[in-house]
């Protein structure tokens, strides 16, 4: 009898082919990022001006030894203007990724977006002759074009602030850096000027001293309100907030929410907010995105998606939340199994393996995405038109027979 192949065992032949396309792709897209292009070539239009960004088709990968993993696959949402936009799922579902994609950080060389457009509304490009909204394309955006944006139109608050400070500088030149980076010809004592009154609007009740001071000699709390204020001084048409309150304990992360909410409000500007906690989502959130391994599977407002959730990963999402009234006595509910392998994904809904209301049809091509109402889209067979999975429709004939 044959002896069956591991299929999880890469020889050495196929690890020389995998090493030498990676040496390939990875030499075109960074040759690509540091091309000189015209305006034209990485400028779009918006599908509605009144988004700051849109998200269509997105795909990054990563080059790795074992092959290419696609930890962004496809991935189509907006983010309106003056909202803040929630994204949510498991670890490793590509939330970070996506949001590195839009503010060209993915590392690199492995890192690289492959695909889509990234669609930002800048003022400075104005109308088409069509009256259509220009847009950059950020996917096909040179770095040296991007410098421009990020820091500026685009910034980013980090999760762990102690590892985005540089400890062997003062709070002060990090953040007069900013001003001298985007606000040419700024002096040393307007610069000082701005980043003591960002300090001052974040709630530090002495900027002065904090100014002086270096990231150490800080708590976190005081930290990650450094880390908004210098978000804050390029005056930003969208905020990136990367699980802004993990590394902090509860108190302060109620603060830090707050203080992002009203500032929201008081800059005019959007705000994708990358979490874990769901109630944080809930309380901070217009709209939600919900990602699992590397695609969008569920996306609405935050009325849809916690009074309506219909993707079973969902469902389970809000299931696995402790709540006040749940009793002590039960365990804490989990959803089964594991994540798929995100190399070679088969395409097929990847959360078949793990869905209970799982069908025959489930095992066919990745469900498209399917439009439950305005807001409202999700991508599983339960809810395409006119489709039934297997599983409902065995619950429906025993309901019916135990009616009769």
């Amino acid at each position: 009898m044959a002896k069956k192949k591991d299929t999880n065992y890469i020889s050495i032949k196929e690890s020389r082919a995998i090493l030498k396309n990676n040496m390939r792709q990875m030499r075109y897209y960074e040759k690509r990022k540091r091309r000189k292009l015209p305006e034209s070539e990485y400028t779009s239009v918006m599908r509605d001006e009144n988004n700051i960004i849109e998200l269509d088709g997105l795909e990054t990968c990563f080059f790795t030894d074992n092959g290419t993993v696609m930890s962004v696959n496809g991935v189509s949402f907006d983010i309106p203007k003056n909202k803040i936009v929630g994204v949510v799922g498991e670890s490793g579902c590509g939330k970070s990724v996506t949001s590195f994609s839009i503010m060209q950080l993915v590392q690199a060389p492995q890192g690289q977006v492959t695909g889509g457009q990234i669609r930002f509304n800048a003022d400075e490009l104005g109308y088409d002759e069509e009256g259509r909204k220009r847009a950059y394309d950020i996917a096909k955006m040179p770095t040296e074009e991007m410098y421009k944006i990020r820091g500026k139109d685009i910034t980013m608050i980090f999760q762990e602030p102690m590892t985005s400070l540089n400890p062997v500088f003062t709070i002060g030149f990090q953040l007069d850096e900013v001003s001298f980076l985007h606000t040419p010809g700024i002096s040393k004592e307007d610069a000082k000027k701005k980043s003591l009154e960002m300090l001052d609007k974040v709630g530090i009740s002495i900027p002065e001293r904090v100014y002086k001071s270096y990231p150490h000699e800080l708590s976190g709390g005081m930290r990650q309100r450094v880390m908004i204020a210098m978000a804050l001084a390029g005056n930003p048409k969208l905020i990136i907030a990367d699980e802004p309150t993990t590394a902090l304990d509860v108190t302060i992360q109620a603060q830090i929410l707050e203080l992002l909410k009203e500032l929201q409000k008081e800059q005019g500007c959007s705000i994708m907010l990358i979490t874990h906690d769901l109630g944080v989502i809930a309380e901070m959130a217009d709209e939600v995105v919900v990602m699992y391994a590397g695609r969008v599977i569920e996306k609405g407002t935050a009325q849809d998606i916690f009074h309506r959730p219909l993707h079973p990963y969902t469902i389970g999402l809000q299931k696995s939340k402790p709540l006040i009234t749940s009793s002590s006595q039960e365990p804490l509910y989990s959803i089964p199994g594991q994540v798929p392998n995100p190399i070679n994904l088969p395409d097929r809904c990847y959360f078949w393996n793990r869905c209970p209301q799982c069908g025959p049809k489930c095992m066919n091509r990745y469900p498209s995405e399917t439009k439950i109402s305005d807001t409202h889209y999700v991508s599983c067979y339960l809810h395409e038109e006119g489709g039934e999975s297997k599983c409902q429709s065995k619950k429906s004939k025993s309901s019916s027979k135990k009616k009769n």
